[in-house]
């Protein structure tokens, strides 16, 4: 014989009851905090600074489950889940970086690949690298050639293409140019 408990939140008349079933996770168990999903972390933090109702906040991965500690990279991540536990004044707000869509479930089973560069300018190489999630374009040669080298061609990146993103999102995207007096020596 299977009991299945339901729960009901008392309503003020203002809104609807929230209903959830027990061992079935709720998008908001309290009435407390508004929605944050689709906001960045950024914002997230800037709205919850000094905010009431006061809650423990904790910003997690949703692609390994680790919190975020101050990486730099990470204020870009999008809210994708938000659970909260009103008993203990929490709320854990599951994160993505903007090139991973919001899965409706909250997991997240695939990621964006490495983009292969080769070939680009290093201008387009800068600016493909912004898009996917790597923090800067690291190329060379650099010195001898000052700020021309954007103008010239990839020849080849580290890391490669078709790596997934999620072991590179947030590293340095590095890349050898071709030397205007040579080819490539690949």
């Amino acid at each position: 014989m299977t009991t299945t408990l339901a729960l009901a939140a008392c309503s003020t008349g203002n809104e609807e009851p929230h209903r959830t079933t027990a061992g079935t996770p709720a998008s908001r168990i309290s009435a407390a905090l508004p929605s944050y999903k689709g906001k960045t972390l950024d914002t997230v933090s800037r709205e919850r600074e000094g905010a009431t109702p006061s809650y423990t906040t904790v910003f997690r991965s949703l692609t390994d489950g680790h919190a975020f500690d101050g990486e730099s990279y990470s204020g870009t991540w999008i809210v994708c889940t938000q659970t909260e536990n009103a008993a203990s004044r929490t709320v854990e707000f599951g994160m993505l970086p903007p090139q991973v869509p919001c899965p409706t479930d909250g997991r997240v089973t695939v990621w964006p690949t490495v983009p292969s560069v080769v070939g680009k300018t290093g201008f387009e190489a800068e600016k493909i690298g912004d898009r996917f999630g790597f923090q800067r374009l690291h190329g060379e040669p650099t010195s001898r050639y000052g700020d021309s080298h954007l103008e010239r061609v990839v020849c080849r990146q580290d890391p490669p293409a078709g790596e997934s993103m999620r072991t590179h999102y947030g590293e340095a995207l590095s890349v050898v140019f071709v030397d205007p007096v040579g080819p490539c020596d690949q």
